[in-house]
């Protein structure tokens, strides 16, 4: 069970520092670009390493292309549109729903059953976030991308459980899901102009932030959190969602100086605790 634990915490931490990097790459590319750019080279990482293919019944077939729908192509593009029409403050907030989805899908597919500290946990994570995130303005576009961004992550994590329940290799399953992600996302050629500056991967800078997004973002850590689910279960896995926030802002106040205040650290201090509620599970449902 600590191993879940241990490989939920490292993928959530490789996600959040990395937010740096795509800071960086966001200059240089569109919203758009990136995700092709990175998921096609998190793809041929996973090639690489199991070059193997995987006959799937066409039951799991659809469920994987559902789960890369949801998880990829929905989550990860409707984030970025979310980050163009309202604040960072505002998407923090509402992506930290995400484990609260995934709760209430769980519970209505009776994959797990529900408690009472998963909901008062949930509480005060959103009350810390609030505060580290610096409050929330209502801004209808954007939230409401942003609330479409935590719905495809909640339904991921439901949709994924079903899958690795069925044994399957981990690395093939992530690279199937990747796949289907990417399909899902070649409509966005028709809405979204791409012309990535390749010339800007000459600078070692790019180039190298590139390569540590696909392979980590992109790769790595969906290995990570799909084995994190199969040992701990998809709403225990969720929960450390909400150390996103604190993670991201540790790792800018070491690489870019950044500080934050007094309710930052009441912030931090609220999230924590919510996790440590939301982890103790009662044995009855409420």
């Amino acid at each position: 069970m600590i191993k879940g634990h241990i490989f939920a915490l490292s993928s959530v931490f490789f996600w959040s520092a990395l937010y740096v990097c795509v800071k960086i790459l966001l200059g240089y590319f569109s919203p758009f670009e990136l995700l092709i750019l990175q998921f096609g080279l998190g793809y041929c990482f996973l090639l690489l390493y199991r070059p193997k293919y995987l006959h799937l019944p066409l039951q799991d077939e659809l469920r994987i292309a559902c789960a890369g729908l949801c998880g990829i192509a929905i989550y990860n593009l409707f984030l970025n549109l979310a980050m163009e029409q309202t604040t960072a403050s505002n998407v923090s907030i509402i992506i930290a729903t995400a484990p609260l989805f995934t709760g209430i899908f769980s519970f209505i597919l009776q994959i797990e059953k529900p408690y009472i500290n998963f909901f008062l946990g949930f509480v005060l994570c959103i009350a810390g976030v609030a505060l580290l995130s610096q409050g929330f303005s209502i801004n209808p576009v954007g939230d409401v991308l942003a609330l479409i961004s935590a719905l495809g992550w909640g339904a991921y994590s439901v949709l994924i459980v079903r899958i690795l329940a069925r044994g399957y290799d981990l690395v093939l399953i992530t690279r199937r899901m990747i796949f289907y992600g990417i399909v899902f996302l070649l409509p966005g050629f028709l809405l979204f102009d791409f012309s990535p500056n390749l010339a800007a991967l000459s600078d070692p800078k790019v180039s190298i932030n590139l390569l540590i997004v696909a392979f980590f973002a992109s790769g790595l850590c969906f290995i990570l959190w799909n084995r994190a689910t199969t040992l701990i279960g998809a709403i225990q896995t969720n929960i450390y969602v909400y150390l996103t926030p604190i993670i991201t802002i540790f790792v800018a106040m070491i690489l870019l100086g950044e500080r934050i205040g007094l309710m930052g650290f009441v912030g931090v201090a609220l999230t924590l605790l919510g996790v440590a509620l939301s982890e103790w599970r009662k044995k009855q449902a409420c």
